[in-house]
């Protein structure tokens, strides 16, 4: 027999090509009003209001007051190359969070030229056949043409959270009409067929005006700790910079007025370039967006790349048993027949289409054990729900056959102690090998429709055993997950037998010890606090308990990750601290709450994202770290020289390199720096821990230190030995630069800075830094146009011998700690 909704799908043929370009231009497309995306030239402007910018044209303004006009260009030119690189990265940062946008838009199930395609929400026009299934948002509204146990959730148009169930039938009376679907609501059970008759700001939605926009987002923990970091560091630099303008003017008594007040400029200028740490921001955005765009190669979608700063603190997570820890294959295992009739009960309570695993598994099961014709006529279904947990169908009104928990099934069922004690005993002999348990039953005389099944009056038939098999990997996983501080929790609607059998197949801790939906139901919130900090299975839970499990692990000072899959889900995922979705059997609904998607829906993957995530914040603390290092050895450097009234060694143009060198090592080496093995085998970080703790802040100052007394003291010997100004200070600069560019390598790992060093010629884009950076210096130095301008000279081998030395000499005291360190 073909059911109504096989008939109506032949039916359907849906736009042609031609016709959905003629209704988008007609109807426009499917997307409320947005914010404006900022023009680029917009954004070239942004750059230069940056302070580094500012101080670079008020340099170069300088050199052109006094006639300095080569000067002047350089500058310019400077202006141009470091403006340039500041719009690749963020040219970059957008196109990654673009990419995110579009892998993370919700897929819609059409008919367009007579076939069934999926297309994005935002591709969906007026005329479009759109097919709904429970846990899908409508993409628009439109007119139901066919529904089967339809319930959708109006709570977002209405505000009335009570499901209402739609049919066909004209409604002239309502205003939201029960044979409409609306953009934005959830389809809570059944399915549908929608002909979209509006789109976009057309749409209820639209007319309300509900947008996304206005919300303002709060600042994370990071975010707020780099925003104080650059604060501090920049009012520091406003305070140096007026300290070098006084001190520069007071020792150049000998010039003029006029070239006092240019000398103190430049000075002045050249500090505050120095210490302003305008690449810290820049880090933050680059790090978590190009992360962000990383982890989706390893099949994670981040939907709010913020999320990434938490994972690295998450040290509980919640996951679901079915589809995540279990393959999601269901195999009918066994079957205890209680009634000769059992096969065909249980294939008459299956629905005609089946897009349950489960589902799928028992009417292949039925079909390979038993020819069974249906002649009956279908009547009325019964919906699974999450307080049922049972469905039910009606055949010609006389036949009510049901399958569900048997914790819901055996009441309704007339049994003797006898058989009840029979039918437990087999439950709990399948339960223990971690089978899901299902019960079977029917009333083939049927007096009067009941309203729900829990009315029913049922004789039992048997039950179903299956087996869904824990995923590969899991067990290691696991492993990793204690080895790492993170607590695994799991959560599922099978009975707590079940559960108990699959957690000790995977080594999941304190298995023994269940807690059910019942039980958890009569449990207050403070019991419930309690039982949280032992208990890892919860089983047979109910919708709410997600939420009330994750507020008791927050209540406990935990950074709770939950994944979830159902409409039910949504509200415990967006409460989560990471909220994690399935990709592949994950609702719509689920995913738009979720910060994160798993596209393969793997329990591993889970694991990898939360190492990725450690990894992203540890190479943020790295990057800040040397950032902070190298910005001591500049600013004391500008600072002293000045105060002793010895030849000024940085200019403005020398503070170019460095920042030439500085923004591509920090935003492009430091993220590409990957896991090291042990990574995971460490506790994780507290989430208000800052990101730079009083040693690591002693530690790069004492890096910059180093630097910074070997670069000077050789400085000051060459200038108080009468050695040539300009040989001085190319030797004192190439020493500087050439050691920032190690001690990148020297915060990379605990591996020694050399051997480190040599490993970046492998990676192209690290050893393309490395010789830019080295280029760059050969051309300040071997370069006529350039010595006349930044007071350098070519060196003889000699000299290069020499510097080596020194840099040596300001990187290797702290490889030898390092060898203590390891060896500790």
């Amino acid at each position: 027999m073909e059911d109504k909704f096989s008939k109506v799908l032949k039916k359907l043929n849906g736009l042609s090509d031609k016709e959905i370009i003629l209704s988008r231009e007609k109807n426009g497309s499917n997307e409320l009003s947005q914010k404006k995306k900022t023009p680029m030239i917009v954004k070239i402007l942004n750059i230069f209001k940056e302070p580094m910018f500012l101080l670079l044209i008020m340099a170069a303004s300088v050199y052109f007051i006094v006639g300095e006009y080569g000067d002047g260009m350089i500058m310019l030119v400077f202006v141009i190359v470091i403006c340039f690189i500041e719009f690749i990265q963020e040219f970059k940062t957008d196109k990654a969070l673009e990419e995110l946008n579009k892998l993370s838009s919700i897929n819609v199930k059409v008919f367009r030229n007579g076939k069934e395609v999926f297309v994005s929400s935002d591709k969906i026009v007026v005329g479009d056949i759109v097919l709904l299934e429970e846990g899908d948002k409508v993409p628009a509204d439109g007119k139901i043409l066919y529904a089967q146990s339809l319930g959708v959730n109006e709570s977002s148009l209405t505000g009335e959270s009570k499901i209402v169930y739609k049919n066909t039938k004209e409604d002239n009376e309502n205003h939201f009409k029960i044979n409409m679907c609306y953009s934005g609501t959830d389809i809570t059970n059944g399915i549908g067929i929608l002909k979209i008759t509006s789109v976009g700001n057309k749409t209820e939605l639209g007319l309300i005006g509900e947008s996304l926009n206005s919300v303002k987002q709060e600042k994370t923990p990071l975010e707020k700790q780099v925003n104080k970091l650059v604060f501090v560091c920049t009012i520091f630099s406003g305070i140096i910079f007026f300290l070098t303008l006084i001190i520069t003017y007071i020792n150049h008594s000998e010039l003029t007025f006029s070239n006092r007040i240019v000398q103190s400029l430049l000075s002045g200028i050249t500090i505050a370039m120095a210490t302003i740490p305008e690449e810290i921001p820049v880090i933050l955005t680059v790090f978590l967006a190009i992360g962000a765009w990383e982890l989706t190669k390893e099949k994670t979608l981040t939907r709010n790349v913020k999320t990434i700063e938490t994972l690295g603190a998450v040290n509980v997570l919640c996951t679901d048993k079915t589809g995540t820890l279990t393959e999601n294959k269901m195999v009918v295992q066994d079957i205890y027949k209680f009634s000769d009739t059992f096969l065909d009960t249980l294939y008459y309570s299956c629905p005609f289409v089946a897009y349950d695993p489960m589902e799928i598994a028992i009417k292949k099961y039925c079909n390979e054990n038993k020819e069974i014709d249906i002649k009956s006529s279908l009547t009325k279904e019964y919906a699974f729900t999450a307080e049922t947990k049972m469905t039910g169908q009606i055949w010609d009104n006389k036949l009510l056959c049901v399958k569900g928990a048997y914790e819901s099934v055996l009441p309704l069922c007339n049994l003797s102690d006898i058989d009840y004690k029979i039918i437990e005993e087999k439950i709990d002999e399948f339960a223990n090998n971690g089978f899901r348990v299902i019960a079977v039953a029917k009333n083939d005389n049927l007096k009067e429709v009941p309203n729900n099944l829990f009315d029913s009056k049922l004789s039992f038939e048997g039950l179903i055993a299956l087996y869904d098999p824990p995923r590969h990997g899991v067990k290691a996983s696991l492993e990793k997950c204690y080895s790492a501080g993170i607590r695994v929790i799991m959560i599922t609607g099978d009975n707590g037998e079940t559960a108990k059998g699959i957690a000790k197949k995977i080594n999941l801790k304190n298995y023994d010890e269940v807690i059910t939906g019942v039980q958890l139901e009569n449990m207050s919130d403070e019991e419930l606090f309690e039982k949280v900090k032992t208990v890892n299975i919860f089983a047979r839970v109910y919708p709410n308990h997600k939420m009330r499990i994750v507020n008791a692990l927050q209540k406990d000072n935990k950074i709770v990750a939950m994944t979830g899959d159902g409409v039910n889900d949504a509200p415990a995922l967006k409460k989560a601290n990471v909220g994690i979705a399935m990709g592949q059997r994950g609702t719509n609904v689920a995913k738009e709450s979720a910060d994160l998607i798993l596209l393969d829906d793997n329990f591993n993957t889970i694991i990898k994202a939360i190492e990725n995530g450690r990894n992203i914040y540890i190479n943020i603390r790295k990057a800040i770290s040397y950032i902070i290092a190298i910005h001591v050895p500049i600013a004391l450097l500008s600072l002293l020289v000045s105060i002793l009234k010895l030849p000024v060694i940085l200019l403005p143009i020398h503070v170019m390199l460095l920042e030439l060198l500085i923004d591509p090592t920090s935003s492009v080496v430091f993220q590409r720096i990957k896991s090291n093995k042990n990574i995971m085998k460490n506790k994780p970080r507290k989430i208000n821990e800052p990101i730079l703790n009083l040693k690591n802040i002693i530690k790069s100052i004492a890096q910059g230190l180093l630097i910074f007394g070997v670069v000077f003291i050789t400085y000051m010997y060459m200038i108080k030995n009468n050695i040539d100004k300009n040989l001085s200070i190319t030797v004192a600069y190439s020493t500087l630069v050439l050691s920032i560019m190690l001690i990148t390598y020297q915060l990379k790992n605990n591996n020694s800075t050399i051997m480190n060093f040599l490993c970046s010629f492998k990676d192209k884009v690290s050893l393309a830094v490395n010789i830019g950076i080295i280029i760059g210096l050969l051309l300040y130095i071997y370069l006529p146009f350039f010595n006349g301008i930044a007071n350098t000279c070519p060196l003889t081998a000699r000299w290069w011998i020499f510097i080596i030395i020194l840099v040596l000499l300001a990187i290797l005291p702290f490889d030898i700690f390092k060898v203590f360190n390891n060896k500790r």
